[in-house]
């Protein structure tokens, strides 16, 4: 029988540094691409890999082609600032429709990137020797964490992190193929019904702790 990856372990006291590091590491990898093609260039993997100051084996363990590196610095590059999206004491149930949409905009506007992106990570993931996920960008979370933390009035941190978790699903990559290709959206559509999951989730989370609070 084939064997089957199997879930990494959870949990030691190194692991929050390791994902640190792992971030660190891709976001060096990222910024690299981007002054290079500021500067006119379209790099390869190792020129990139060189830049970053890391080995090429590891640019090749966080990104399996230039082309998906390439897709992820146009995302990084045009994503809008929180501040431009939400600000502190905004409405949370419209500011993270705002936010689902912007995020939801800026990746259909290069969906073949976006694909690419997302067969990056399969391939990343498929072909290492370890039993390791590999980190996704989680560019979603740098609009969710802080908007869902403007709620700690309302909701408790058990309900704020299953809030986040729940948004998470809703906004990104994973869920705008799965509109698109298995629920036959139109860009339009997809817009649409990211907005409104994103919507219905804070409403929901908030309407529980109302009643919570009421009992």
């Amino acid at each position: 029988m084939p064997k089957t990856k199997s879930s990494p372990p959870s949990g030691g006291p190194g692991t929050a540094g390791r994902v640190n590091q792992k971030r660190r590491t891709r976001q060096a990898l990222i910024d690299a691409a981007l002054a290079l093609r500021e500067a006119g260039r379209n790099p390869t993997l190792d020129e990139v890999a060189e830049r970053a100051m890391v080995s090429r084996a590891t640019a090749y363990r966080y990104f399996p082609s230039a082309e998906a590196l390439v897709s992820e610095t146009a995302t990084e590059r045009g994503m809008k600032a929180l501040a431009e999206v939400w600000q502190p004491g905004d409405d949370a149930v419209e500011g993270i429709g705002r936010a689902a949409t912007e995020l939801s905009k800026l990746l259909l506007s290069d969906e073949i990137g976006l694909h690419v992106m997302e067969r990056s990570f399969m391939t990343v993931w498929l072909e290492s020797a370890s039993h390791e996920m590999p980190l996704r960008p989680g560019r979603r979370m740098s609009y969710i964490e802080p908007m869902v933390d403007a709620l700690k009035k309302q909701l408790t941190p058990a309900a704020r992190k299953r809030l986040k978790q729940a948004l998470a699903m809703v906004m990104g990559t994973e869920a705008l193929i799965a509109v698109r290709d298995i629920g036959r959206a139109s860009a339009d559509e997809a817009l649409d019904a990211v907005a409104w999951a994103a919507r219905s989730l804070v409403r929901q989370a908030l309407l529980e702790a109302a009643r919570g609070a009421g009992k």
